[in-house]
């Protein structure tokens, strides 16, 4: 379905000290690749089971009402309209890693929210090898942005990319593992203890992977210019090895509310049997 829409190709012939992959639309989405989305959206937040056991026997407003004001961030205001570009981003990103790269991304980090209109903490995103041993780790700063500028972080204003690659450099130089952590407290919970050896081995041994960066970009397509890389190579960038995606999409806005639309028609069905 993913490819139907979206096609990715890593440049040859990169100017940048870094690997660059542009990811760009074959056509505008349809509606089956946006109610695809639509589902990834909801599912990336909650589990259709969890939603159907607790509001099968419920109007349907309930559910919709749970899921405003629970499940999708609002757009009552900027920050929340902002963490719902975020989160549109993110559960892109991990769709484009798991499609085109096929590595796993081992957690949907969105579920664990303990509120919808703030972005969760961490790393934006991990992913790993599939298989049952991991030995390639990929850490990512994820952005949405409907329009590029200079932001302002502490007394330094700049482009995205160098904002997200000092994100991440911070990441990386905490000394701490916490979406591995959680993951191999989670499965033990869950007595899964083959999977909460994997993550605790991680835990307990970050550098004994080979360790990956990347930045993330999911942009308005005619807001894109190249000024964010050239910024970046000029900084210069001192994750390695590290790679930048960008993603170009036109009407990124429209579709990111529409698909927040759609998610809510996909819990609708599911809990209802409507489908």
């Amino acid at each position: 379905m993913l490819r139907r829409w979206l096609t990715l190709e890593e440049s040859d012939t990169s100017p940048y000290t870094f690997r660059l992959i542009n990811v760009t639309e074959r056509a505008a989405p349809d509606d089956d690749i946006k109610s695809f989305l639509g589902q990834e959206i909801l599912t990336s937040y909650r589990n259709l089971d969890y939603l159907k056991s607790s509001y099968r026997n419920e109007p349907e407003e309930k559910l919709i009402s749970y899921i405003k004001d629970y499940v999708l961030s609002s757009n009552s205001n900027q920050i929340a309209k902002n963490v719902g570009q975020g989160d549109f981003g993110e559960i892109l990103a991990g769709l484009i890693v798991s499609y085109f790269l096929g590595l796993a991304v081992p957690i949907r980090k969105l579920r664990w929210k303990f509120n919808n209109n703030r972005s969760t903490f961490c790393t934006d995103m991990i992913a790993h090898n599939t298989g049952k041993t991991v030995t390639d780790i990929y850490y990512y700063e994820i952005k949405s942005r409907l329009r590029v500028r200079k932001e302002k972080v502490g007394s330094n204003s700049n482009y995205v990319a160098v904002n997200a690659h000092n994100s991440l450099l911070k990441d990386e130089q905490t000394p701490t593992e916490g979406i591995a952590d959680f993951l191999a407290r989670y499965y033990f919970e869950m007595c899964d203890f083959d999977e909460s050896s994997k993550y605790q081995k991680i835990v307990k041994n970050p550098y004994q992977y080979n360790r990956n960066f990347e930045l993330f970009f999911v942009i308005e397509t005619r807001r894109f210019i190249t000024d964010i890389l050239d910024e970046l190579e000029n900084l210069p960038p001192t994750l390695k090895p590290l790679r930048i995606t960008v993603v170009l999409i036109n009407e990124l806005r429209r579709l990111t509310l529409e698909t927040q639309q759609l998610a809510i028609n996909t819990a609708i069905n599911y809990v209802y049997d409507k489908s």
